[in-house]
């Protein structure tokens, strides 16, 4: 069986020459924050692309076509992008709801339709949330579709008798 535990890996010396040692100099700091925050580049078109991945991925999970292990893989590469991207270009509710979705399929280990009825549903409130430009944490939309994601990948575990757990906050940790 697989283990889920974390591993450390040490940067080797090239990584360490490139990044060097020592703290980060607060003036380089308040360089990239100016940055991010005078940031004009619209997310929608980046986050289609994103939204365009998933969707191919999932048409690749109906169609029971790969191991599924590497399926998962092609659904976690797109939500990673959404759940970066969507931090930093002011898409708060994008980026959590792409965190519950990563943690969920980097725990289960096999496809099924319920699997897939969970994703397509976390596509298609992305999907309306970018077409609609709705920045920010969502307010209590925000909250009440979190925590109903949350929720439906915790039913999931909670229905095969596995561990997982979902806060308040809406995040979520899922143990498969």
């Amino acid at each position: 069986m697989e283990s889920n535990k974390a591993r450390i890996i040490k940067a080797n010396h090239l990584l360490q020459n490139k990044v060097g040692l020592g703290p980060v100099d607060p003036q380089k700091v308040e360089k990239s924050q100016k940055l991010i925050d005078d940031n004009t580049v619209d997310f929608k078109p980046m986050a289609q692309i994103y939204l365009d991945e998933l969707d191919a991925a999932i048409i690749l999970a109906k169609s029971s076509r790969g191991k599924d292990e590497d399926v998962i893989q092609s659904l976690i590469e797109p939500v990673m992008q959404l759940k970066a991207n969507g931090q930093m270009f002011d898409y708060g509710l994008v980026s959590k709801l792409a965190k519950i979705m990563l943690d969920f399929l980097e725990a289960i280990r096999k496809l099924d339709k319920d699997v897939i009825d969970i994703i397509e549903a976390h596509h298609t409130t992305i999907k309306a949330i970018v077409n609609n430009e709705m920045s920010g944490d969502g307010g209590e939309f925000g909250r009440e579709v979190t925590n109903e994601i949350a929720e439906a990948c915790k039913r999931y575990f909670t229905k095969r008798g596995q561990k997982s757990t979902a806060t308040d906050s809406g995040d979520a940790y899922f143990v498969g």
